[in-house]
């Protein structure tokens, strides 16, 4: 939401439980960097380089979940700074098995935009099927070996391209609702050793035709490198 709490913003689609040392060894592992905070300077150096200047650590702004911000924001650089993966963590108050729980909302940056709903006057518009970018998340740990298992919950509901979600700049999004649970370790995990979680198992073919296809693209890429 907004600070007020008000609007609905990205969806809450990561669940991550790991100690502190799993979940940055499995984020630097994977290639992730953490973010800028926002400000006139970082503001100004986003701006520049949406002319094509190179800014790695561009700041993203403040979604709060439970009335506060998150507590911290990671990015994963692709071509430019319109195209990159936003990572935004809140460290809940939650415990499962005696580790920590993390709570994170995952999009793809497909551009840069101007917009007089943000102070800076700059945005940047995601694209709208939310899911891939979370898909990508799951392969990425489990091709840096830090996966332990993982499944599925319910979470922000189903939304299609005809009846989208849509977030604090009014941008649609869809998804099937549901949120990835990740278990990390900072002792690697084999990719063929990964497991699931089957608590809330959404038995569905097309589900578990997309898990399969998950872990076969992650073994491939270990393979090649």
């Amino acid at each position: 939401t907004r600070q007020s709490g008000s609007g609905r913003g990205d969806p809450v689609n990561v669940v991550i439980v790991a100690s502190p040392e799993a979940l940055a060894t499995a984020l630097m592992r994977s290639g992730w960097d953490e973010t800028e905070k926002l400000g006139i300077g970082s503001a100004w150096r986003t701006l520049k380089a949406s002319f094509g200047a190179e800014y790695k650590y561009s700041p993203m702004s403040a979604l709060y979940s439970a009335g506060r911000s998150q507590d911290a924001g990671f990015q994963k650089a692709r071509d430019t700074i319109h195209q990159r993966n936003h990572l935004r963590l809140w460290l809940s108050d939650m415990k499962f098995q005696g580790r920590r729980v993390w709570l994170g909302t995952i999009t793809r940056d497909i551009g840069v935009y101007f917009t007089g709903r943000t102070w800076n006057l700059t945005t940047h518009a995601i694209d709208p099927y939310v899911d891939e970018a979370r898909e990508s998340l799951v392969e990425d740990f489990a091709n840096a070996q830090s996966l332990v298992r993982f499944g599925y919950v319910q979470g922000v509901g189903a939304a299609s391209p005809d009846a989208p979600h849509r977030n604090l700049m009014n941008a649609p999004w869809w998804t099937d609702g549901l949120r990835v649970v990740m278990d990390l370790s900072d002792v690697r995990t084999p990719i063929e050793r990964v497991d699931f979680f089957y608590w809330d198992w959404p038995a569905s073919p097309d589900q578990i035709e997309r898990v399969n296809e998950l872990l076969r693209r992650s073994r491939e890429a270990a393979q090649s490198e």
